[in-house]
């Protein structure tokens, strides 16, 4: 055995190819399929006058298949995936058949017969496969733990072993155990571990030992750099491989003459450790944003450039952030809007549109959140897939009448409830009147509208109900039920035909779905997980090599990775994200039912790497981290660029402790915070230095980047109120709009209905209020008792008014209680502005305590005329005191004024200042009219030559108008 050390993946490539002899056969095996990309095309390089020529270019030969023919070359689990493909056993089953035996074990045992346990069998089905894969027995494993819960794991796990011998059937983790215990290795003369398994598992040691046992030649490259053996992010290797050799044994192949002039050559040797300043240069480049969606924003704008004006190659690009799946939608939205392509895998079927809607289907008769057994389940997430024209025929323009009113059904979780809804609408449609209520969502959409809901609900059950009810049967059947019902049905769409070949094809690879019959509600609740492990293990081992211009390289989109994956890799521009102290150091996430202790004890009885302790193996998966980190470091050769954002999903976010190390690599530390609490801190320190950079302006790319020219507004409207005005201060482009489409102008989202709901029951509850108080009401100040009666009082009224206002607002109790709280908070404010103000307070000074109060409904108006413009304010309730002062109030401005609410906490300062401008201004309105008019004139001229700018923020994802002016203008 030799142990080869480099940091640079080019001396390893170097190596193989002067040691590469044709007929010397190799099983060659990498730790990710991104390595094992790298080494196809340098496999590809040497064997390629051994191909026919044309053949390559043409694709006509499968460029794998061929390079195996000298050298087998695999990522380990694509080896042992390779191996049991070929061997066509027939009696091993898929994940998705497995969960169908191993929840019908969970439902026989009273113990496990309930929803935690269902929930969590393909988490069961997964640590089952990975449990036989260790080839450890049942009763080994009984002894590494004594807890309840993994004695009943391994309860069922013994129950399910047993049921597939009773079967004569296997899955795959027992299939692959014993493949590799079978694995013949006399056809190969060598065995090359290229790269860092950290850590072993059962799987590698045991390849590892049988060419130990056969005394056959076993080579490991390692990126390790044997000239810093002090490095702190190499212990992790060491800990692993010097069970194997020791380290004195290891040796070097690493080019000594490569390049350390600029900081980011340097950076991998000095990092962690105590060595003297350098000096820092333009290499490397650090960033901080605002918010991730700036962050990857502007890297996405900065490749764009160096890619269109550099021209520089996509592939020699890459974008390194911890946990990249969970920023592939983000990534992906984002590379669209700026014309990039980026290398994500394919979207899996269950994921698109059509995918989610067959899903769904399912879902109706098979979702655990149904009521009861026999009920069904349908929210308006599933709904508005459905009515999206993208699988079930319906009218277009049902999605838009839809989202106006979809607030309603938003506790809608059973069909029933759907209909109850419904007939709730039509009942406000019919006794809804528009013009007393403006807003009001129902005024947008159609009987018809509704009528058609109803049919497409009643379309959804039927087709629903028919396939959850087909009789037993294997999964390669069940799905050609689907097919044939979606392909003869007149109520499905004609499927596009890229769509209809990706059905196909899964339908073709699932051949050996045959093993078990099983029920439809059985296959509809796994469908997804089904569809999406066929697509998997079909597709998600190609290569993909293209050929371009002489040269051979794999795809030509930017690749988004995780740090574990840039091992012996080397690109020209190297983008490290989400550099924040919650991901880096990446932490070890260890299984709910795979405890730290249980896997210490796997891998200690299963492998070369024996941890004294599960502490220790805590300690290592943290080194483990350290060494991710310095990878990503290694792999620059041109520009390595480090950002992080300080929010993310309103969380404040600070860099990681990682800036420190890097800093301090170039001279610059902050002071100790315990002695000098005044001392900056390493950002503001770098900020000073010029290092630290915030990018001031994100702008979305165009394909030609040319400004879109905007629209001409005007608007023939002349009259406006306060209330209009006040949502001109707050955004001049929502009080063009609503002015423009006036129809458009309805409350749909739930936080604005709601609002708009109780503005309703406030306004008809005041108007109650003063109907039955005809009569003055006589308070003794000192005592309040008229003014704890009336906060009683008011409850009463809104219980009133509620029989009026709630037929029109058909909500769920739920959201009714939230319409109710808010009406008797602004009912409770009125009654202290009504009994206590500063009249009454200095009226009890000048040693009164007798007062008489009177309500009144007068719908005062006051008008003022400017330029041909007239603006009114209104106040309908007046409160006469003695006779003499009255106050008045608005009631029916809480309705108007929703336009400029906003449910997000950062706007909540801007939007007290704009209410109590509104207030400020109504006042002078009334009372100080030369005031009001100086602001109205102001307003004017701005409205004559049609200024109505955008006023961006979290209110926008609120308002009514959002799609209308989102990224551009629009005119509808």
């Amino acid at each position: 055995m030799r142990i080869l050390c480099s940091p640079d993946t080019e001396d390893i490539e170097t190596y193989i190819k002067s040691s590469f002899e044709i007929g010397r056969r190799s099983l060659h095996l990498v730790p990710t399929m991104i390595l094992y990309r790298r080494r196809l095309k340098f496999y590809l390089s040497i064997l390629r006058p051994l191909f026919n020529q044309a053949q390559i270019s043409s694709k006509e030969i499968d460029i794998e298949e061929a390079v195996r023919q000298y050298v087998d070359l695999f990522e380990v689990d694509q080896y042992i995936k390779h191996k049991l493909i070929s061997s066509s056993n027939s009696s091993t089953l898929s994940k998705s058949e497995a969960t169908v035996i191993l929840e019908r074990i969970v439902n026989q045992i009273p113990e496990t017969n309930n929803l935690s346990w269902k929930s969590v069998i393909y988490d069961l089905t997964n640590t089952f496969m990975d449990l036989s894969l260790t080839g450890l027995s049942i009763n080994t494993l009984r002894g590494f733990d004594t807890s309840k819960k993994w004695r009943i794991a391994l309860d069922i796990y013994e129950l399910y072993l047993e049921e597939l011998r009773q079967k004569q059937l296997t899955d795959y983790g027992i299939s692959a155990n014993s493949k590799i215990n079978e694995l013949d290795i006399s056809r190969y003369d060598e065995l090359f571990l290229d790269g860092a398994f950290l850590p072993l598992s059962s799987k590698h040691q045991r390849i590892i030992n049988k060419f130990i046992e056969l005394n056959k030649p076993i080579t490991i490259f390692l990126p390790y750099d044997l000239s810093t053996p002090d490095q702190p992010a190499s212990k992790v290797i060491e800990d692993i491989y010097q069970n194997f050799l020791p380290k004195t044994q290891w040796e070097s192949i690493q080019d000594k003459t490569r390049s350390n002039s600029f900081f980011i050559d340097r950076l991998p040797k000095l990092i962690f450790r105590d060595t003297p300043e350098t000096k820092l240069d333009n290499s490397l480049s650090i960033l901080r944003f605002g918010t991730l969606e700036e962050e990857l924003s502007y890297i996405m704008r900065h490749i764009y450039v160096l890619i269109k004006y550099k021209e520089v190659s996509p592939r020699q690009v890459v974008i390194v952030t911890p946990n990249a799946m969970e920023l592939r939608p983000l990534i992906r939205e984002i590379s669209e809007q700026n014309n990039l392509k980026v290398r994500l895998p394919q979207r899996p079927f269950m994921h698109l549109a059509q995918g989610k809607a067959i899903k769904y289907l399912y879902d109706i008769h098979t979702d655990i959140r149904k009521l009861s057994e026999y009920d069904s389940y349908l929210n308006t997430t599933m709904f508005k897939n459905f009515i999206s024209g993208i699988l079930i025929k319906c009218d277009v323009r049902l999605s838009e009448s839809f989202e106006k009113i979809e607030s309603f059904f938003e506790d809608c979780i059973s069909i029933a409830d759907w209909r109850g809804v419904l007939t709730s609408l039509a009942t406000t449609k019919a006794q809804l009147i528009p013009e007393k209520y403006p807003h009001h969502p129902v005024n947008s959409v159609e009987l018809k509208d509704l009528n058609d809901i109803l049919a497409v609900i009643q379309a959804l059950e039927d087709i629903s109900f028919f396939l959850v009810t087909v009789s037993a049967r294997t999964i390669k059947e069940h799905v050609g039920v689907l097919i044939q019902l979606l392909q003869k049905d007149n109520r499905f769409i004609e499927l596009e035909g890229s769509i209809l070949q990706r059905i196909t094809k899964i339908t073709e690879s699932l051949g050996a779905q045959e093993r078990i019959p099983i029920t439809a509600i059985e296959f509809g609740e796994r469908i997804s997980a089904l569809f999406s492990e066929q697509e998997d293990f079909e597709d998600g081992e190609k290569a993909n090599v293209e050929e371009e211009d002489s040269d051979i390289f794999l795809d030509r989109e930017i690749l988004v990775t995780g740090p574990n994956n840039v091992e012996f890799q080397k690109y020209e521009y190297v983008y490290v994200c989400r550099f924040t102290q919650d991901v880096y150091p990446e932490p070890k996430k260890f299984d709910w039912l795979i405890s730290k202790e249980i896997e210490h004890k796997i891998i200690s009885n299963t492998t070369c790497f024996k941890p004294p302790s599960s502490k220790e193996l805590e300690n290592f998966y943290l080194n483990r981290s350290l060494y991710h980190i310095h990878l990503m470091f290694c792999a620059a050769r041109t520009q390595l660029t480090i950002s992080y954002s300080q929010i993310d999903n309103g969380v404040a976010l600070t860099p990681s402790h990682y800036l420190h190390d890097i800093s301090k690599v170039f001279g610059l530390e902050e002071d100790n915070k315990l002695e000098n609490k005044k001392a900056p801190d390493l950002e503001d320190l770098l900020i000073k230095s010029h290092v630290l950079k915030s990018p001031s302006s994100i702008k979305p790319l165009s394909q030609n980047e040319v400004e879109p020219q905007l629209l001409t507004k005007t608007l023939d409207e002349r009259d406006f109120t306060v209330e209009e005005i006040a949502i001109y201060r707050y955004c001049p482009r929502r009080f063009y709009y609503q002015n423009k489409y006036q129809n458009e102008n309805v409350y749909s989202q739930l936080f604005h209905l709601q609002s708009y709901a109780s503005s309703c029951l406030y306004e008809k509850s005041v108007e109650l209020l003063v109907l039955n108080q005809p009569k003055a009401i006589h308070e003794m100040i000192d005592q309040g008792k008229q003014h704890k009666l009336f906060l009683e009082r008011t409850k009463d009224y809104r219980l009133e008014a509620e029989k009026l206002i709630r037929p029109l607002f058909p909500l769920s109790n739920r959201l009714w209680s939230n319409v109710i709280s808010q009406t008797d908070f602004f009912l409770s404010t009125l009654m202290n502005l009504v009994f206590d103000n500063t009249y009454i307070r200095e009226f009890r000074k000048s040693g009164n305590n007798n007062i008489t109060i009177q309500f009144y409904l007068s719908n005062h108006e006051k008008q003022i005329k400017i330029d041909g413009y007239t603006f009114t304010a209104t106040k309908e309730l007046e409160v006469q005191y003695n006779n003499g002062e009255i106050h008045r109030y608005s009631i029916s401005n809480r309705k108007d004024i929703l336009s400029f609410s906003s449910n997000d906490h950062e706007e909540r300062e801007h939007m007290k200042e704009i209410k109590e401008w509104y207030k400020r201004f109504k006042r002078s309105f009334y009372n100080d009219t030369a005031t009001a008019q100086m602001i109205l004139t102001e307003i004017t001229n701005k409205l004559t030559i049609g200024e109505f700018s955008k006023n961006t923020g979290g209110h926008c994802k609120y308002c009514t108008f959002n799609k209308l002016c989102h990224e551009r203008e629009v005119d509808i």
